[in-house]
């Protein structure tokens, strides 16, 4: 298989290689209302068009009425001069949200495994610089975070002295896919010994 297989611009990025794993579209929707903190990849091309990507772990919220998933940096930094080197093009930007469960021991070194729920978004990203969009997006972020929590009545407004210290973001998405692997244990190889006691026991992924 060429590597030309995997190019986005033929390929839907978001097309599993194991479709058993793959989830629907209510179940993402239901990963990204429990999970908190995500990770997003943006890529600086230099002059000579060479590429250096990043990631960068932050808060966010999901909104399903613009099925765009919004977050907020620092006034200046790597993620905000990123996004904006694609102006006035959006930048193509990736998400991921995940859960782990437990460390799935085995015997056979490549069944190994984890348990987890994932979801991979693809689409454009861009800065929020209509201050009440941002507000707006700010206030969406803030309440999924801490359920409960609402701006102007547990905190006060957001003002535009604090929309001119911050950066908030939109990523348009384009394609998404969830993927699950959530078996109780890994595979086992019967041309090994099974494993002692001590090392079947289930250790969760993240302490």
């Amino acid at each position: 298989m060429t590597s030309s297989y995997y190019d986005p611009r033929t390929r839907d990025p978001s097309i599993s290689r194991r479709p058993n794993n793959r989830r629907d579209d209510e179940w993402i929707t239901a990963l990204l209302a429990r999970v908190r903190v995500g990770r997003i990849s943006s890529v600086w091309v230099g002059d000579d068009g060479e590429a250096f990507p990043f990631i960068t772990p932050l808060a966010f919220a999901y909104r399903p009425a613009t099925h765009d998933i919004v977050y907020h940096t620092n006034i200046a930094g790597r993620l905000r001069a990123n996004t904006e080197q694609s102006t006035p093009a959006p930048a193509r930007t990736t998400f991921e949200a995940s859960e782990l469960g437990a460390l799935l021991p085995s015997n056979d070194p490549l069944e190994l495994s984890v348990q987890y729920r994932s979801v991979i978004a693809f689409g454009t990203a861009r800065v929020l610089t209509d201050k009440a969009e941002a507000r707006a997006a700010l206030t969406v972020m803030s309440e999924r975070v801490f359920p409960g929590l609402v701006v102007g009545r547990d905190t006060r407004p957001i003002s535009a002295g604090d929309l001119a210290r911050t950066c908030v973001y939109a990523l348009s998405i384009t394609h998404w896919s969830g993927k699950e692997n959530w078996q109780p244990t890994a595979a086992q190889t019967d041309e090994w010994p099974d494993l002692p006691s001590e090392l079947t026991r289930l250790n969760p992924a993240q302490d």
